[in-house]
């Protein structure tokens, strides 16, 4: 504005200037839809008025709640006295400038139940606070909760606060949490939560079996579920105690108790339990029964300690042999069997057991026999000691194998059985061995030419049967140990005469056998049989005493004399009968063509 120095003209441009500015502002609200500003700003006045209907009391509690209906009215009349704006949009209710077109029908509003619980609670106590109940607003139920308060002279003021919404989320979360007890219920295993304060809000049915229930026990029966994670504060009494968070996102523990007069061992884990903002809650733990698994190991402790005292003091050997035959476990047995001083040393100088075998097709015979049925038992074979000599053993295996069938190493059991090994061969060598000369007897004989009787092919043979001429006189002039010396000369002359595929026996008595493989042509008989003959007629000298023999010979082949044992032992017997006598009867002639010239 201007500056003027007489005063009343200055009061007069102030005027002129305030009437421009209203009258502005006046085109401005007529362009702007003014009508609807007003209406505005009657119903805010109007409701400040019927506020004002309301006790002071209500009107304070009005002002600090959510509510969406304030009314007043009067429970004999059904006249409203007050309602604010929502409240009257809310129940269709016309309201005028002083008053109410309607009075309030109950029934419209609130159920029959909700409304005869409202008015016994209000003429019992006069006033109710969060009174739940139903009603039907635009044709829709709501759930809503009711403070009211009632006057001597009937009237009764009442808040609404329609909590439909949160109810349907809280219905929400109640049945989730309805669903996820459902379900902890149903886990065999004890579950708990515990808060700050070291309550339980929750615990499932398999925790109460076990532990029974939390708030009918005193807390230092469970103080194991929530150790270490929640610690006693500084300063504060025994008993009472802070939460505290452990550094770990979870914590698992053991523990055992008695249950029922039973020991039992259970694994606790824990987890801490944040809410969004990250503050703890508290904790939910898992309390497993491990009393099943607890003494599985126990057993298998015990098993281990078992088979280490059996590993380490047994008499026979044991091994673990890896698919490539490399050595990796072997007890003092073993080592002593195979003549080291220790296990230690053993495994040292024998890296791989093909060393100790003397021939390795019996290691791949027995690798095979491993392959092919899983396990090997009483598989004997020659081995090799530490110093060179020779042994025998017996291995037993149990092969372990891949999901997919693959060897990967053997456990084995092995005996020495070297004087068991030689005894037999003893055995063998008596049953089949002459005593007296060193060579195969009766036995032996009939158990070759069964043999070569059953071969296939059929291959022809000869047998030559021997008998020493004169022998009898050697046992009575030089007695029985100078007779049987000459018999194992005749004999070791017999086999070394032979070949290598001919088989040469005692019979038995002055009588010898010989079999000839392969031989089916007399001619060569003939001069096989002379040989013998002169071998044996070679003078044998026993210390002082020289001893000249004779013997007689018979021969039969197979199968033109005979295809049985029998058969063929008595054509050659009768074969050599006939050259005695031929021999006899030959001697015979030369003695008396001898006297004939005399």
């Amino acid at each position: 504005m201007p500056y003027v120095d007489n005063p009343f003209f200055f009061i007069l441009l102030l005027i002129i200037y305030t009437g421009a500015v209203i009258f502005l502002a006046y085109l401005f609200l007529l362009r702007k839809k003014p009508r609807c500003i007003c209406a505005l700003l009657w119903e805010k006045f109007i409701t400040l008025r019927d506020v004002k209907r309301f006790s002071s009391k209500f009107r304070s509690t009005l002002y600090s709640s959510n509510a969406i209906i304030a009314i007043r009215f009067n429970i004999h009349t059904n006249n409203i006295i007050a309602i604010n704006e929502t409240g009257a949009r809310l129940l269709s209710i016309t309201k005028t400038h002083d008053s109410f077109d309607q009075k309030i029908t109950h029934k419209d509003f609130l159920s029959k139940e909700s409304l005869d619980g409202l008015i016994k609670e209000l003429d019992q106590h006069k006033r109710v606070e969060n009174y739940p109940a139903i009603c039907t607003i635009d044709n829709s139920v709501h759930k809503i909760l009711i403070t009211a308060e009632k006057y001597d002279n009937g009237d009764i003021e009442a808040m609404i606060i329609d909590i439909t919404k949160h109810f349907n989320i809280y219905q929400q979360i109640e049945d989730q949490n309805i669903f996820l007890q459902n379900i902890l219920n149903a886990l065999p295993v004890p579950v708990f939560v515990c808060d700050k304060t070291r309550q339980y809000p929750f615990t499932n049915k398999a925790f109460n079996k076990h532990f029974g229930n939390v708030h009918s026990d005193s807390f230092k029966k469970y103080e194991f579920l929530t150790t270490p994670l929640f610690k006693p504060h500084r300063g504060q009494e025994s008993g009472c105690s802070q939460f505290h968070a452990n550094s770990l996102p979870k914590f698992h523990t053991e523990f055992a108790t008695s249950i029922d007069g039973q020991f039992h061992h259970f694994e606790v884990q824990r987890r801490p339990l944040r809410t969004n903002n990250g503050h703890l809650f508290g904790m939910v733990g898992v309390a497993t029964d491990i009393t099943h698994r607890k003494r599985i190991e126990q057993d298998l402790r015990d098993t281990t300690k078992r088979y280490k005292n059996l590993f380490w003091n047994a008499a026979e050997g044991i091994t673990t042999v890896q698919k490539d035959g490399r050595l990796t476990e072997a007890n003092p047995a073993m080592a002593t069997i195979c003549g080291y001083d220790s296990p230690e040393q053993l495994l040292e100088e024998v890296p791989f057991v093909e060393k100790l075998w003397r021939f390795p097709e019996q290691r791949a015979e027995y690798v095979q026999i491993v392959l092919e049925n899983k396990t090997a038992i009483g598989y004997d074979f020659e081995f090799i000691r530490r110093d060179g000599t020779l042994g025998w053993m017996t291995i037993s295996s149990n092969g372990k194998f891949d999901e997919h069938g693959n060897l990967e190493y053997t456990e084995n059991i092995i005996s020495d059985i070297t004087q068991k090994k030689q005894s037999e061969i003893e055995l063998t060598r008596s049953a089949t061995i002459d005593s007296t000369t060193g060579i195969n007897n009766r036995h032996a004989l009939e158990n070759h030419l069964a043999s070569l009787l059953s071969a296939t092919p059929a291959t022809p043979f000869a047998v030559v049967f021997i008998d020493l001429n004169n022998f009898k006189p050697i046992n009575d002039t030089h007695g029985h140990y100078t007779g049987d010396r000459v018999l194992e000369v005749i004999a070791h002359r017999l086999v070394a005469n032979c070949r290598k595929s001919d088989f040469t026996a005692r019979l038995g008595g002055d009588e010898f056998i010989v079999v000839l493989s392969g031989v089916d042509n007399k001619h060569t008989l003939h001069n096989i049989t002379e040989v013998l003959l002169s071998a044996i007629e070679e003078p044998i000298i026993l210390g002082d005493f020289t001893h000249i023999i004779s013997a007689s010979a018979g021969v039969s082949q197979y199968p033109h004399d005979g295809e049985t044992i029998i058969d063929l032992l008595k054509a050659a017997d009768a074969s050599m009968y006939e050259m005695k006598r031929s021999s006899k009867a030959s001697k015979i002639n030369e003695q008396l063509q001898l006297l004939a010239n005399s």
